[in-house]
């Protein structure tokens, strides 16, 4: 059975190659990737990586356009600056 999209996430990557999930102020962090999550007909969820980025801006605009033209739910998972 194929995959169904159900988010697309924005994940940032921290210093020492940690996903950081955490929305904490004034963590480091030196990448940021974007996922779009599929669940598979047996219930499983899964992430596919679509890219990654330096900067959160070119990695927020291309989530936040997945998310749209994809009509699926957009979660940051990145520290609040």
């Amino acid at each position: 059975m194929p995959k169904h999209p159900i988010a697309v996430e924005l994940e940032a990557i921290n210093r020492e190659g940690e996903t950081q999930v955490v929305r904490d102020c004034g963590l480091p962090v030196q990448g940021y990737s974007v996922y779009l999550r599929a669940v598979e007909a047996s219930g499983l969820a899964l992430a596919s990586w679509v890219s990654d980025y330096d900067t959160i801006g070119p990695a927020y605009e291309l989530a936040e356009r997945l998310s749209l033209a994809l009509a699926i739910p957009l979660t940051v998972l990145v520290p609040n600056h």
